[in-house]
C-alpha cells in the first residue's frame, strides 16, 4: 500500500488522509500535459483579479474531482523592511493544519 505506513510506527490520521487524497488527485487528474507557468508578481492593487489568475493557471495543471472537493487557495502577503515593496502570493492548498 505506502511504504512509509509498514511497521509498528505511529502515524496520524491527517498523514494518511493527505497521503490519499494525493494519490487520487494524481490517479483522476485530467491535465495530462501540464504546461510550465511562470508565477505573477502581485502587489496587492487587486486582489479579486490575481486570485482568479492564479486558480485559472493552478487549473491549467491540475484539475480532478479531488480539487473541486477539497482544494481551496490561500493569500499571502510580505512587506519588505528595507524597501517597503509589497508582494502577494495566491496558494492552492488542499487541507489546512490548525
Amino acid at each position: 500500500f505506502a511504504p512509509q505506513f509498514d511497521g509498528s510506527q505511529q502515524h496520524d490520521a491527517q498523514e494518511l488522509l493527505a497521503y490519499l487524497l494525493d494519490g487520487m488527485h494524481e490517479d483522476l487528474n485530467r491535465v495530462k500535459s501540464k504546461p510550465y507557468i511562470e508565477d505573477d508578481d502581485c502587489d496587492g492593487s487587486n486582489d479579486d483579479v490575481d486570485a482568479i489568475a492564479a486558480w485559472s493557471n493552478y487549473l491549467r495543471r491540475d484539475q480532478s474531482i479531488v480539487v473541486d472537493l477539497f482544494q481551496g487557495q490561500l493569500r499571502s502577503r510580505m512587506t519588505c523592511s528595507v524597501c517597503g515593496k509589497v508582494s502577494v502570493k495566491f496558494d492552492s492548498f488542499m487541507y489546512l493544519s490548525l
